[in-house]
């Protein structure tokens, strides 16, 4: 389960990183930051239609994004379920009420 938890905080973070080079990539309607990185480039290479390409691209590792974050806090929520269950000894002895204290 460590290998699956270790791949998938990889893959979080190349995706992150995917992100924020596709946000500011994409020419924004206020200040046009994204032309300094590149945007007009990406725009000649893949033609008219880059706008919708790197949108859309955008929304899908958004998405990705999101489901392994999920995918991550399960993961880490049995993990951390199991260990807690495990590390309890079987012999604790169950503590019970005195007798003739408190309840007349």
């Amino acid at each position: 389960m460590e290998l699956l938890y270790t791949i998938l905080s990889i893959l979080l973070v190349i995706d992150g990183i995917l992100l924020v080079i596709l946000i500011l990539m994409q020419k924004t309607k206020g200040s046009e930051i994204g032309a300094v990185f590149g945007s007009g480039a990406a725009a000649a290479v893949l033609g008219a239609g880059a706008t919708t390409f790197l949108t859309k691209l955008t929304y899908w590792l958004g998405g990705i994004f999101l489901a392994l974050v999920l995918a991550l806090s399960l993961i880490n929520h049995y993990e951390t379920k199991k260990t807690v269950i495990h590390e309890i000894p079987d012999n604790v002895p169950v503590s019970q009420p005195v007798k003739g204290e408190g309840g007349k």
